[in-house]
């Protein structure tokens, strides 16, 4: 797409009305004098001027794409914009969006004010969001602006397949609301390990809607899954500082020291075992852990907090990261294809951050993920430990959390199948259930 250089043809106009204006002035002295030999140089004076109209009125804005290949800073210099001022704007805005994160289907739109000066720049993403940088003075300030939604509930019930991934798309939920889903019990429940045909699922959640057009699925306000290896609950509540959270029915957080797996997207090939074929060393030996099979280039994720005690090769292993929790657990992942971003010995990670990807390196006969687990020194299963929860729904808050869970696991119950109207009378106690008025203090803007 091809857009013609804004300060280019700010220059141009502006010199185009000038040179119209000498020429209109001559030719109206000239024409004066060809009439009247005596006008006098006082009433020339007197004819009003033409002047250039605001830069406003001709180039508020410029909008458009990168093209194929193009970088952020090319598409500010192919549009005359100086290059410092190009820097100040990805530079601000490169704590939240890095340019090596700008798609082709960004929509980019840089605004001037009056005078031709750049003063905001917008990036509308494919999901929506949008990331903004404005002027202030001299310097620049970026931030990630929420839509604003108008929003509804919906509720999905059902009974699994030959996956929970088919069997919600199936009635209805989109990919992203089935990762929501599996995140909610990411501390509790492996859906692949532990998920069973005919294990059932019911699910409340947040739809969103610009003006009459369903823009996607919010956040899950309620949900329950009962089968086979047991029975898991949440309900979203946001507490009295005005973070959001799940808890179970009785209050207890959710939320673990460690998560249920280290891969988001993942099939387990061979679990834990005392003796098992070695595929490669063609002999029976001890696989004290889990094989999680996946593409190579998969992520792999800390499972907790903690401080890696060792990033290299490893023999069998291949390339090979150690992370010690606390003073009770340690954990290995192998076989990696690569290392995250500043994973190295004495680097201290979070709970969820990439560590490395997926691979074959090492012994190893296909790509996968060989995870292993220690307590105390001992190898222990990891899908079989018992860890703490995180902290429960504080006492002062206890009587409000029973009336809202109690609202939102009746209607989890009750409610049809499918989406409710949004802005009925229904889905605007719902909402407020979920205490949405203290949400908007962490800049959800809500339009029941």
């Amino acid at each position: 797409m091809t857009i013609t250089n804004p300060l280019r043809t700010v220059r141009n106009v502006k010199a185009l009305l000038s040179i119209t204006v000498c020429l209109a002035s001559a030719l109206l002295c000239f024409g004066c004098r060809s009439h009247s030999g005596n006008t006098s140089n006082a009433a020339a004076s007197e004819i009003p001027l033409a002047e250039a109209p605001a830069v406003s009125m001709l180039l508020p804005a410029v909008a458009g794409s990168l093209e194929r290949g193009e970088t952020p800073m090319g598409w500010f210099l192919q549009r005359g914009i100086e290059h410092n001022t190009a820097s100040g704007i990805l530079d601000a805005l490169g704590d939240l969006l890095p340019m090596s994160r700008f798609r082709p289907d960004d929509e980019l739109t840089l605004e001037f004010d009056e005078a031709g000066e750049a003063i905001r720049f917008r990036v509308e993403r494919r999901n929506r969001s949008q990331y903004v940088v404005e002027a202030d003075g001299k310097e620049w300030s970026a931030r990630e602006q929420e839509p604003v939604y108008r929003k509804g509930i919906a509720r999905f019930e059902g009974t699994i397949q030959s996956s929970l991934w088919e069997s919600l798309l199936r009635e209805g939920a989109s990919p992203a609301l089935v990762v929501k889903f599996a995140d909610v019990f990411a501390w509790t429940f492996d859906f692949l390990t532990d998920c069973r045909g005919g294990d059932r699922f019911e699910i409340l959640a947040e739809t969103l809607y610009e003006g009459d057009e369903f823009a996607g699925f919010g956040d899950i306000l309620a949900a329950n899954y009962e089968g086979e290896r047991g029975e898991v609950d949440a309900v979203r509540y946001t507490l009295n500082s005005g973070k959001k959270s799940y808890f179970a029915r009785d209050g207890e957080s959710l939320q673990k020291i460690f998560l249920k797996s280290p891969l988001n997207f993942r099939r387990i090939s061979s679990g834990y075992t005392n003796a098992r074929f070695h595929p490669i060393l063609k002999k029976y030996r001890p696989h004290l852990g889990i094989d999680y099979a996946a593409d190579t280039g998969t992520p792999v994720v800390a499972i907790g907090d903690g401080v890696v005690t060792r990033a290299g090769w490893n023999g069998g292993f291949g390339n090979f990261v150690e992370i010690k929790h606390n003073r009770s657990y340690v954990t290995w992942s192998g076989h990696l294809s690569k290392y995250g971003k500043g994973i190295k010995k004495g680097a201290r990670v979070k709970q969820g951050q990439i560590i490395g990807y997926v691979g074959s390196t090492g012994l190893s006969t296909g790509p996968h993920l060989d995870f292993r687990m220690k307590h105390n020194g001992k190898f222990v299963n990891p899908l079989k430990i018992a860890v703490p929860s995180a902290d429960p729904i504080p006492a002062e808050e206890r009587t409000d959390f029973k009336i809202v869970s109690r609202q939102f696991f009746a209607a989890l119950g009750a409610l049809p199948n499918g989406p409710l109207e949004a802005g009925s009378e229904q889905v605007c106690q719902l909402l407020a259930s979920a205490r949405m008025p203290h949400a908007t203090a962490g800049g959800d803007r809500i339009v029941p």
